[in-house]
């Protein structure tokens, strides 16, 4: 269960969820900056194991409630759906491909405009009896307003690299890097560091806790964030 999970981390799982089981993976988030404060929940990612080594994803619900220099503002997140397959595994490593899709279906606070196509390729391996090393190196489509004004589309590649101690059968320590290479259609770039504890309250329950921290030409924020995980 913690090496299906995608949450918290920013980057993905390399494995698929298992050909009849239901992962249903929900949160609270709370972000801070020198601008204003959001507040997500539940964060929700729905994943169903349809085939071995083929799980499709529900992307959704998401709810905001924002402060944005003193402006207030609440509404939905855009929802959508994913897949994901698994490539190739031994009993330690797997390599797989995830590919999302949102709709702009969300307030317009929140909404990107316009539908966003993410592309990742994922990767696990063990580096010892406690330690593993995964990374998921994605590529985007999306479409974003400028800081000169106007909105149009863009591509970014959205890399991270997480380093995990699992001391247990049921707890894990992560921490993790992760970027994005353009933000916006003329530029800019996100730095950014997440560090998470998760543990197992049934061989089906995962809960966790994060805190994290970004970096953008235009501004610097920090987060903290819980949920949990429920395998049927």
């Amino acid at each position: 269960m913690l090496a299906t999970l995608n949450r918290p981390s920013i980057g993905f799982s390399a494995c698929a969820a298992k050909p009849g089981d239901a992962i249903a993976e929900l949160g609270y988030g709370n972000a801070a900056s020198e601008q204003g404060r959001l507040s997500t929940w539940p964060q929700g990612f729905l994943r169903f194991g349809a085939a071995r080594d083929l799980e499709f994803d529900v992307i959704g619900p998401a709810y905001g409630a924002q402060n944005f220099s003193g402006v207030q503002s609440h509404g939905f997140f855009d929802s959508g759906i994913g897949a994901k397959y698994e490539l190739w595994h031994d009993d330690a490593r797997a390599l797989a491909v995830d590919f999302l899709y949102t709709i702009p279906t969300g307030a317009a606070a929140f909404s990107a405009g316009a539908p966003t196509e993410t592309f990742n390729v994922d990767y696990t391996t063990p580096l010892s009896k406690l330690f593993s090393f995964a990374t998921t190196l994605g590529t985007q489509s999306s479409y974003a307003a400028s800081l000169r004004g106007g909105s149009s589309r863009f591509f970014t590649v959205v890399p991270s690299a997480v380093l995990t101690d699992q001391w247990n059968s049921r707890a894990q320590a992560f921490v993790e890097a992760f970027g994005q290479t353009r933000i916006r259609p003329d530029g800019g770039s996100l730095f950014g560091m997440d560090a998470a504890v998760q543990y197992l309250l049934t061989p089906q329950t995962e809960i966790d806790v994060e805190v994290q921290r970004t970096v953008s030409d235009v501004e610097r924020s920090h987060a903290f964030g819980f949920g949990f995980g429920v395998r049927f």
